[in-house]
């Protein structure tokens, strides 16, 4: 997969539930609420890492960011997140210690998905400290979205499809058999040839005539174009 070509009009769409999701940053007060320091050991300022939950259930974590007042976590990961309307949002921010974390920051927020947009969204917290997120319009890649493998017996079997893909919007499934590629058989070909066919016609429809688990045979036609990885797919996208 690549990034989308520039100028490329992205259709579809990101899908209205699906929300790029990321800690930007965090401005902590230099002492805590009763005027001690953060940290007697180490620095006076904390370690700081932030969570979001979702229906009380983690679902984002930053890495500890050591001795700093404004973290903005460099070695954080971004990505995209299936949202339900209507879910409850909490975002904490805790200062790491080796006996015990000590929240800075726990705030009840509203919906994200009514926070999709360009601008960062910013959390006030009690303590004075502030927090920054990422909650974009899903993040996009560019190609066919989905992997095969070549059988000992020359079958070629589907073994991943990207949900939000070209591939899965052609209808090809996880554990379909490919049987042709451009109306060529698949089990004479040599070893590199499906991946040669599949790559010279990425870019104007590769077709595939395929046997599904219910044994009967259909043909589609799949061209690189959007992909929209949720989190879970393990593809990254910053």
């Amino acid at each position: 997969m690549n990034a989308p070509p520039p100028g490329r009009p992205l259709a579809p769409p990101p899908p209205s539930d699906l929300a790029f999701m990321s800690f930007t940053s965090a401005t902590i007060p230099d002492r805590t609420r009763d005027g001690r320091q953060w940290d007697a050991i180490g620095g006076s300022a904390p370690d700081p890492f932030a969570i979001l939950f979702v229906n009380d259930k983690e679902l984002l974590r930053t890495p500890v960011q050591s001795n700093t007042l404004q973290p903005t976590w460099p070695d954080k990961t971004g990505a995209n997140y299936r949202l339900k309307a209507g879910a409850r949002y909490r975002v904490e921010l805790w200062d790491s210690n080796a006996l015990n974390n000590r929240p800075i920051c726990v705030k009840n927020v509203r919906d994200l998905l009514e926070e999709v947009g360009p601008a960062p969204v910013d959390i006030d917290c009690d303590s004075g400290a502030h927090i920054q997120m990422k909650v974009e319009p899903a993040h996009a890649r560019w190609g066919l979205g989905f992997a095969y493998e070549l059988k000992t017996d020359g079958a070629i079997s589907v073994t991943r499809v990207l949900v939000e893909s070209p591939a899965a919007r052609a209808g090809i499934h996880p554990g379909d058999e490919i049987v042709e590629i451009q109306g060529k058989k698949v089990a004479p070909m040599d070893e590199g040839e499906p991946q040669s066919l599949v790559n010279a016609n990425r870019q104007v429809g590769v077709s595939l005539l395929l046997v599904g688990a219910d044994k009967k045979e259909h043909t589609v036609s799949v061209k690189e174009g959007v992909i929209y990885p949720v989190v879970d797919e393990g593809i990254p996208i910053e």
